[in-house]
């Protein structure tokens, strides 16, 4: 047991990939009364990150993404239902995807006249890094 433990020890000190991998780049998005901060996100394909979801507001919004959530998969958990996440006021909701096409997908609040009044914005998904040589 303790010799397993040294080699994810010193597979973790030598091996970059091996860490990033174990834990997604976080990117923090407000929600607030009819906006999403940033309103743009960029992400690469293939690449996983954690998506923290904050409701800085007292009252619920969502954050509906249906294209983008169908064109990723998700290390961990299950895809959001409906392709939207409920957030209640005040908060906070972790989702680790990894987006697998390219494109820009739209996101919205779904709420009545959220999205008219302006809680819209999108995601870029550009194509993965190219592979070391």
């Amino acid at each position: 047991m303790r010799l397993i433990a040294m080699v994810m020890l010193i597979a973790a000190m030598f091996c970059p990939a091996y860490v990033a991998a174990a834990e997604p780049e976080t990117i923090t998005v407000h929600l607030a009364d009819f906006s999403f901060n940033p309103a743009q996100l960029r992400l690469r394909a293939g690449v996983p990150v954690r998506l923290h979801l904050v409701n800085d507001s007292t009252g619920g919004h969502d954050f509906s993404a249906p294209a983008l959530f169908a064109a990723s998969a998700f290390p961990v958990g299950t895809p959001p239902a409906g392709g939207k996440v409920e957030l209640g006021a005040r908060q906070s909701v972790d989702i680790v995807l990894e987006p697998r096409v390219p494109g820009t997908y739209r996101v919205e609040c779904t709420h009545f006249l959220h999205s008219l009044f302006g809680m819209t914005g999108s995601v870029v998904v550009e194509a993965g890094a190219a592979p070391p040589k």
